[in-house]
């Protein structure tokens, strides 16, 4: 059966923070009725499979596929689906496949009797699901593997990655994976993984010596702690020379997982300086497509991050994250003249290259977007049917994704745009909108639309040789010569700095903060105006400024006499004073928030267990709904325990997020107990005030105790009913935003904002009083 709806009139599931889907409200409060065996007040109608499986409409924008399967026993099976974005299996929300990779293989436990499934809509007009048994309790699949290419010149271990699932009812302790290459092997212990669940899986791989051929056999066991093999798979891996396009792969500080990148080595001419240029790719498109999209440069090696999968996060939140860890990596890898590195991108890509040129002004000699998009809202055209306070509130949150809003930051560098002039999937119109914002105030910029150009017209929709000499004639300039800088940003956690001065902290949160300074011809004075700062701070020795010197901001003069290194200044009353750095325990460039900056520094997602059966349950639902969607949508892998295994000091320094509250989850006292929000069965206190009921859910972050660096995140409900509500996220959705806290009722499913109680931010002590926050 597919379910429909009248009311909805735009995509159930398009990025929006609440998506309203009335079946999936009935099945979490319990009054779904089976469309099979009574009249029910949804709309439904019946709907039968293709040849191979596919249950095929136009409508599942608006609506979801719901199936029903009798069993004569309780058993754990295989739910392998496609096709769909997520799957309520008996009311339990699980993992699906937004994209129809074909890739999830879900255990869930099937009942004695009739186990309903929902399967709402994904990105194209097709679901498919089936079910089968396991052929083993826990076993390791090829289905979504990450793998480096072997490198003949070279002898150092790597790193890929697997899924294994465990289809008990048992924590799976002490599995190792035993991988074999050529008779070498190497055996990786691994995580305990969570019961009913899956979790992708690191593990090392040996180099060859000595072996040229193109693919080598590789074959990987899986052993149980007796070292019995409980499963195996092979499959062949690739190995290259350096000089070749190739995939190598790391750890990510994100959440341990094993992320890949793609390299296209330069073919240097003797003595050359080399350049590095950064291209991100499109959605659906691998970094290794993306790499070899480009002949081999001259003068400079070509690096493709993967925004951890092919379409990721649009290169926002942790595919920003994942970008700028391949940077480093990149920087190490090939050495590049720092003057020499440029920024470029097709499609989302492109898109990526308009976000990451106006956060990381300072990090690019030019940038060069192709067919892409300023904003991905823009290019989705999802608006909002109303604009209250708490909806603005929201789109605020996302201040920091708009590009247009950073745009002079394009001050910094020369930009190239480049468009097919009949692209049917991102307009033309992008492409002239940016023109036009430019040709406002920019003095250093190229356009070119390619006559009769579709969205991809060939390799010069990339590798366009006036692009290319464009950005061989730009330099980044070291931090000594600019004499300049006009910076702004939406939030410092985001992007903080450029070049030698530093906005750390801001009056209002995630609206535009932004500052204009200058240094004297002869280097004593520098001079500036900001708005929306309330802590700044100079790097004095990086701006190569002479002593005795002065500081005129927002003409306030202030003098600095004794030659400092860098130097704070603090808003106090409307003044600006010298001050000190703020305490790593205020918001600030290492930590400021919204709600998904929790989602970092190898994050532990921890349930609680010492509530009612069901609440414990739905701690747990939750945790493993949202590993698997990160899983899924990240290429991730995350740690599920619960709050009677969790240590601080075992887990010290890393991204904690509770599920639970303050009454069913002891890792909360630990965490929370100084948390200007709590928590609690019938209520949550917010400062001074508080709401009561079962009903309620909230997201919020805070800093994490005795930790610089990391947060606590926390998906909570005042009970069941509540903690049933919080199923209703999106928050691993590119385009969503979340504010530092939101609060709101379980009607969310069916009201959207008008359920939500309270949002907003906390202030820069991370306090509700000092925190802007808006109430229903």
């Amino acid at each position: 059966m597919i379910q429909l709806s009248d009311e909805v009139k735009y995509p159930r599931y398009a990025r929006t923070e609440f998506p309203q889907d009335k079946v999936i409200a009935s099945l979490l409060n319990g009054s779904f009725k089976s469309p099979f065996q009574s009249d029910t007040e949804l709309n439904w109608e019946e709907i039968t499979p293709d040849k191979k499986g596919y249950f095929n409409s136009d409508k599942y924008n608006y609506g979801g596929l719901y199936l029903e399967f009798e069993s004569d026993k309780r058993e754990i099976m295989i739910l392998d689906c496609s096709g769909n974005a997520k799957a309520y299996v008996n009311g339990i929300p699980r993992e699906g496949d937004h994209f129809d990779y074909g890739i999830t293989k879900l255990p869930v436990q099937i009942e004695k009797g009739i186990n309903t499934f929902y399967l709402t809509g994904g990105r194209y007009p097709r679901i498919r699901a089936q079910l089968y048994k396991p052929t083993s309790p826990v076993s390791v699949s090829t289905d979504h593997i990450t793998l480096p290419d072997l490198i003949i010149e070279e002898d150092s271990e790597k790193w890929g990655s697997v899924i294994v699932t465990n289809a008990t009812n048992r924590i799976a302790k002490g599995f190792a994976i035993e991988s074999i290459i050529e008779g070498k092997k190497i055996t990786t212990e691994i995580p305990n993984i969570e019961k009913i669940t899956f979790r992708k899986i690191p593990f090392k791989l040996s180099e060859l010596s000595g072996v040229t051929n193109e693919e080598i056999d590789v074959q990987l066991n899986l052993l149980d702690k007796s070292g019995n093999t409980m499963s195996s798979v092979k499959f062949k891996i690739k190995n290259k020379h350096f000089k070749e396009v190739h995939d190598r792969t790391f750890i990510s500080s994100i959440d341990g997982s094993v992320q890949y990148y793609s390299v296209n080595p330069a073919d240097l001419k003797k003595d050359t300086s080399s350049a590095l240029f950064f291209s991100v790719h499109g959605a659906g498109v691998e970094a290794r497509n993306q790499a070899a999209a480009y002949k081999a440069k001259d003068w400079g090696n070509l690096i493709s991050p993967t925004n951890r999968g092919p379409f990721g996060f649009a290169w926002e939140d942790w595919g920003r994250l994942d970008a700028l860890e391949v940077l480093e990596i990149g920087k190490k890898l090939f050495n590049p003249d720092p003057e020499k590195i440029y920024l470029t991108g097709h499609s989302m890509g492109g898109h990526a290259t308009w976000y990451l040129g106006a956060s990381y002004p300072d990090y690019w000699a030019a940038i060069a977007p192709c067919a892409g998009y300023p904003e991905l809202h823009g290019w989705i055209k999802y608006q909002p049917k109303s604009k209250t306070e708490i909806q603005r509130t929201f789109i605020r949150a996302n201040n920091p994704q708009s590009t247009k809003l950073l745009a002079r930051n394009y001050l910094h560098y020369g930009v190239y745009i480049n468009h097919g002039d009949a692209d049917p999937v991102v307009s033309v119109e992008h492409a002239r909108e940016m023109r036009g914002i430019l040709g406002g105030f920019h003095p250093d910029f190229a356009y070119y639309e390619y006559p009769g150009g579709s969205h991809w017209y060939g390799s010069e929709s990339v590798d366009w040789k006036p692009l290319f000499e464009f950005l061989k004639a730009h330099k980044l300039p070291k931090t000594s010569e600019v004499r300049k800088i006009e910076f702004s940003t939406a939030n410092p956690g985001v992007s903080s700095s450029s070049n030698w001065v530093e906005i750390y902290q801001q009056i209002h949160p995630f609206q535009l903060s932004s500052v204009n300074f200058n240094i004297s011809q002869d280097s004593t004075t520098l001079t500036g105006t900001t708005k929306n700062v309330s802590v700044i701070d100079f790097d004095l020795a990086k701006a190569a400024i002479q002593f005795p010197a002065k500081i005129v901001i927002d003409s306030q003069e202030i003098s600095i006499d004794t030659e400092s290194k860098k130097v704070y200044l603090a808003l106090e009353n409307n003044k600006w004073v010298v001050s000190k750095q703020p305490s790593k325990t205020e918001k600030g460039p290492h930590r400021n928030g919204n709600f998904k900056d929790a989602f970092r520094h190898n994050m532990v997602f921890v349930y609680g267990t010492t509530g009612s059966r069901e609440a414990n349950k739905l701690n747990y639902y939750k945790a493993r709904y949202d590993a698997e969607s990160f899983s899924y949508r990240g290429n991730g892998s995350i740690e599920i325990i619960s709050d009677k295994q969790f240590d601080p000091e075992k887990y010290a320094d890393r991204g904690i997020i509770i599920y639970g509250n303050a009454d069913n989850n002891s890792a909360w006292k630990i965490l929370l107990k100084d948390s200007p929000i709590q928590v609690y069965n019938g209520k949550i206190q917010i400062g001074d005030k508080t709401l009561t009921g079962n009903d309620l859910a909230c997201y919020f972050i805070q800093p994490r105790p005795n930790s610089n660096i990391a947060s606590v995140g926390v998906v909570a409900g005042s009970g069941t009913v509540g903690l049933k509500a919080a199923h209703a996220n999106q928050y691993f959705v590119a385009g969503s935003a979340f504010p530092d806290i939101t609060v709101f009722r379980s009607n969310v499913f069916v009201d959207e904002y008008k359920a939500v109680e309270c949002t907003g931010f906390f202030g820069n002590d991370w306090s509700v009083k000092q925190g802007e926050l808006t109430w229903k």
